[in-house]
């Protein structure tokens, strides 16, 4: 019956470990964000992170992030628009290839960087107090396996 192949599912997907991670990820991540911009005043969303982490030093292609992100280019332009508009970003063409769009961080998103990384040190560090050395590398090497990476450390 299509209704108890609908609860089941449910019930399974509740339980399963992958809602729990993408779970846990959403929540530390939105706990992030509004310890490095309580007000919400930077304009950067949880969506605009990935694409933060992306960008080097000297700028990135849209095209290059869309790849990194495993969206589409249209996507990442939508994302860029908003960093652009709240000053977080600028778009330049690349010197290289003048069809091409470089995406760059502005001195304000690099300060939020700086801060962001801050956080994150002080958040390893206060996990490391909570639950210890060992737990945290294993929670580190089997999600780390999840996804086919060597742990940093």
């Amino acid at each position: 019956m299509p209704h108890e192949d609908l609860v089941r599912f449910a019930e399974a997907a509740h339980r399963d470990l992958a809602t729990l991670l993408m779970a846990a990820s959403r929540a530390v991540n939105e706990q992030a964000l509004a310890a490095l911009d309580p007000e919400g005043s930077s304009g950067i969303r949880l969506a605009h992170v990935p694409l933060i982490a992306e960008l080097e030093p000297g700028g990135t292609r849209l095209v290059t992030l869309a790849g990194r992100l495993g969206i589409t280019r249209q996507a990442v332009a939508a994302l860029v628009r908003d960093l652009t508009e709240a000053g977080v970003t600028t778009v330049t063409s690349d010197p290289s290839d003048g069809r091409a769009q470089l995406v760059r961080l502005t001195d304000l998103g690099a300060a939020f960087c700086g801060r962001a990384a801050d956080y994150l040190e002080q958040r390893e560090q206060r996990w490391r107090g909570e639950y210890g050395d060992e737990a945290l590398d294993a929670v580190r090497a089997v999600l780390a396996g999840f996804v086919g990476t060597t742990p940093a450390g």
